[in-house]
């Protein structure tokens, strides 16, 4: 049974940026859905399936010899549901990165492709955080604001 209380995140981490706008993303949703959040290398193909909102995040990396990927670990959670029809399932994404480099968050571009392929809607505008670290407040910030935006989208 799918609960429309459930939401799934999903994240990918190098420097932990991603990890950190998790938690506060979890943070904010917890007040209202039962939120799980795990790192994308202890998550099975199936987990999906007994949730209505996954949220996807994941750092911009060289991955398959391209710059402004998913990291190799969420490349391959994603090669495992590329056959899926997820037309049932809500999604978000969110990715760190730095627009120092050409395909600045290209990982969630990727991903947002990745998305539509397999028929999922999504519930707003993804979050692309530049410069995690060195720009904390803001991004921290940016975040709150978007997971405040995602809550009111999912409790309507």
């Amino acid at each position: 049974i799918i609960s429309m209380k459930k939401v799934l995140l999903i994240y990918s981490t190098n420097s932990g940026s991603t990890f950190v706008a998790g938690e506060i993303i979890k943070e904010i949703l917890a007040k209202d859905f039962d939120v799980k959040m795990q790192n994308v290398v202890e998550s099975k193909p199936g987990d999906i399936k007994n949730y209505s909102t996954v949220i996807l995040g994941s750092p911009s990396w060289l991955s398959r010899g391209s710059e402004g990927m998913p990291t190799e670990e969420m490349l391959k959670l994603l090669d495992a549901w590329k056959k899926e029809n997820f037309s049932d399932k809500n999604f978000s994404i969110y990715g760190c990165g730095d627009d120092g480099f050409i395909h600045f968050c290209g990982a969630v571009g990727y991903m947002e492709d990745f998305v539509k392929s397999v028929g999922g809607k999504f519930t707003q505008p993804s979050l692309r955080l530049n410069s995690f670290w060195f720009e904390l407040d803001k991004n921290v910030a940016l975040t709150k604001k978007w997971a405040t935006e995602l809550r009111k989208k999912l409790t309507v």
